[in-house]
């Protein structure tokens, strides 16, 4: 009822235009991109003219040199520059310019700019760096620093979205989207690893905007977008883990707690499982869970890209996404989040480093979002 009514609603606002004769609609109202807000965050970065707080890092050339910052389209205007946590606003002209639709930071800009040998160290050190693919190496670390060295950009945008746009699954999740509609208690358990613990999320690094990790998010979304309260949230993941691990421990950490729906989220550390190795487990989960709970429903979440730079963090990842595609279409109660695809799309335009917290494999805010999208796009028109 609640998604007749809105697309009843968005043909009415259609025939209305057409009838007043207006050849262009009018931009919408800009939404809230100062702080966190959960209807900003939630709005999926392929739809729509305008991208809030989209992440930029910048890294100089051996040589000194600083190449303009690409961003997720090519920006026909800069609504905002702002420090990551959303305080600061820059100032364009004296802090950045925009150039052929990218952001270039003037000779004195106050946004900070990774020195080339501090984002590729010259020499090892414990905690603070991986080795680099190709030789040398490069900067790791779990705290603060590489997202504070980030910023939130705001922009109109007239091209499109080129990659996969997350469909509606609700068809193939209908015990839990009955559930939903009829304002039911409804139970849903993420199991993954630390991607979805909310590594490393602002609101786990203790710093601002403070913006929820992407599981938190998709419950909010759907108890807003459906009205039901009655929306219990699990979460069991466990960081490190892969898909080998989640079936050893299924029992402990999805069976006990016997919910309506699972978000089954592993891939990102399983480097070296075979695919089919990868979709037995996967497989496995799905019938422990359905020996004790036949009724059980589950979203199947493809991993993100880990860094390519880094050396033993990318690997068989590239083929689960078909794996759990092909493992859906036979079983009943799943439906595919193709994270994967999505981030595939953000990287042709971006660099692995605008999107990560850690610079390894942990997202940033913005790719927090897109996970949140993504798989909320599953269940919300």
């Amino acid at each position: 009822m609640i998604m007749l009514f809105k697309r009843l609603t968005a043909w009415l606002i259609v025939f209305i235009i057409v009838l007043l004769g207006i050849s262009e609609v009018p931009k919408m109202d800009l939404l809230k991109y100062d702080s966190y807000s959960l209807q900003t965050y939630m709005l999926p970065v392929w739809e729509g003219d305008t991208v809030y707080n989209e992440t930029v890092m910048f890294v100089r050339n051996e040589d000194g040199s600083l190449d303009p910052a690409p961003l997720l389209y090519h920006a026909d205007e800069i609504l905002s520059v702002r420090s990551y946590d959303l305080k600061t606003e820059y100032v364009q002209g004296v802090d950045y310019n925009l150039v052929d639709g990218c952001i270039v930071l003037t000779e004195n800009s106050s946004i900070y700019s990774w020195a080339y040998d501090e984002y590729y160290p010259p020499e090892y050190e414990e905690g603070t760096c991986f080795e680099r693919e190709g030789g040398g190496y490069i900067f790791f670390q779990e705290s603060p620093k590489i997202s504070m060295s980030q910023v939130a950009v705001t922009y109109r945008h007239s091209d499109p979205w080129y990659g996969i746009v997350p469909e509606n699954q609700a068809e193939k999740l209908p015990s839990v989207t009955q559930k939903l509609k009829n304002n039911e208690p409804v139970s849903i358990l993420f199991y993954g690893d630390s991607i979805t613990v909310g590594c490393s999320a602002s609101s786990l690094l203790r710093i601002e905007p403070d913006a929820p990790i992407w599981p938190v998010m998709i419950v909010e979304k759907l108890r807003d977008y459906y009205g039901n309260d009655n929306i219990e949230y699990i979460n069991t993941s466990v960081g490190g883990t892969a898909s080998g691990w989640g079936l050893e421990n299924v029992d402990e950490r999805v069976n006990a707690y016997n919910p309506d729906l699972v978000v089954l989220a592993f891939g990102a550390n399983d480097v070296r499982t075979t695919p089919l190795k990868y979709s037995n487990n996967i497989k496995k989960i799905i019938n422990s869970c359905r020996d004790k709970n036949p009724d059980v429903e589950f979203i199947l979440v493809s991993p993100q890209h880990t860094n390519k730079e880094v050396r033993g963090f990318y690997g068989n990842q590239y083929s689960f996404e078909e794996m759990l595609t092909l493992l859906s279409l036979n079983t009943e109660g799943t439906a595919v989040a193709p994270v994967w695809s999505v981030h595939t799309n953000i990287l042709n335009h971006k660099r692995y480093y605008d999107t990560s917290a850690n610079n390894v494999n942990h997202v940033n805010d913005f790719m927090s979002r897109v996970y949140a999208q993504t798989v909320s796009a599953l269940l919300v028109e």
